[in-house]
């Protein structure tokens, strides 16, 4: 594999990686979403390259992705008290 090609992740690579970090340093952190993070590709929110229906980010791009992106949370349910 070619060093240019091992510079890019697919979006979903790079989420998982982003993900275990976090989750390394806190195992209750919150995480991002793919969803959020397609929709942000798509908009050009964050640096991204779509090739075919795959969207790919560069490594060095991982730390703009990350500031980029809202991390995700569950939604609490009311208390019934």
């Amino acid at each position: 594999m070619t060093k240019e090609n091992q510079d890019f992740l697919t979006l979903a690579d790079a989420l998982a990686e982003l993900n275990r970090k976090r989750l390394a340093q806190d195992a209750d952190a919150l995480c991002y979403a793919p969803s959020t993070a397609y929709g942000y590709a798509a908009a050009g929110r964050i640096p991204a390259e779509r090739r075919g229906r795959a969207y790919f980010v560069r490594r060095s791009d991982l730390p703009v992705v990350a500031a980029r992106l809202p991390l995700g949370g569950r939604a609490r349910a009311p208390s019934a008290a």
